[in-house]
């Protein structure tokens, strides 16, 4: 991955996108091969390749009872931030992020979407060069994800991050710089979204009746 792109990793539950996350931000042991991240080896640099990445988990979770402020300062003294530099940062990210006006609001007052952004702030307030996402926008309204990724596009311009975003949605992997389709824990197609395309005939296949056991017996299939 480079700096500036997305990166949109694209598979069906249980396809290996969140293990893969976890193991790149350390969270996992590698079994075999090897990860570097901005040079620093995953595996024998652990702290120095968590220190350049944000990371937004599947099951992220907000303090509720804390206020939107007092949960990135959380997160900001978490890893390693000192007052003079985290309430900067906090006051930066939440402006960016568009929850400035509500710092003193608890968290468990927030909506959805706010608390989508607030998590968002929270893997940002480090200036990561590296911005993991595990399925941020599932099981959120089309308005919240919408607005969720003309935040992250911004965030990608401005900042110069780079993103690698797990999803089930194919619309999203459209927006990304390129795409990568994951089954069995392996990527079996790569490229822009364009030439993913270009790859494709176009054909659409209507199954009537009771479709369900074939479609098993397909999915089930190494070469299907």
């Amino acid at each position: 991955m480079k700096a500036g792109e997305i990166y949109g990793l694209v598979g069906s539950d249980g396809a290996g996108k969140t293990t893969t996350l976890r193991l790149l931000v350390g969270a996992l042991k590698l079994d075999a091969g090897e990860i570097t991240v901005c040079g620093f080896d995953v595996r024998k640099q652990t702290e120095q390749a968590r220190a350049q990445i944000g990371y937004l988990s599947q099951r992220f979770s907000l303090y509720e009872d804390l206020t939107v402020l007092e949960n990135i300062r959380f997160f900001a003294e978490l890893r390693g931030l000192k007052r003079d530099e985290w309430l900067p940062r906090c006051m930066e990210i939440l402006d960016f992020v568009g929850l400035a006006a509500h710092k003193d609001r608890r968290a468990g007052q927030l909506s959805g979407g706010m608390k989508q952004k607030l998590g968002l702030a929270s893997a940002l307030v480090t200036r990561p060069r590296v911005l993991l996402l595990d399925e941020p926008t599932t099981g959120v309204d089309p308005v919240t994800r919408q607005d969720f990724w003309q935040l992250l596009i911004r965030i990608v311009s401005q900042e110069g991050v780079a993103v690698l975003i797990s999803t089930p949605y194919m619309d999203e992997a459209s927006r990304c710089t390129r795409v990568g389709f994951m089954r069995g824990g392996h990527i079996i197609a790569e490229g822009a979204p364009s030439e993913l395309r270009a790859t494709l005939d176009g054909r659409i296949v209507e199954l009537r009746g009771r479709p369900l056991p074939l479609l098993r017996q397909i999915a089930a299939q190494e070469d299907g």
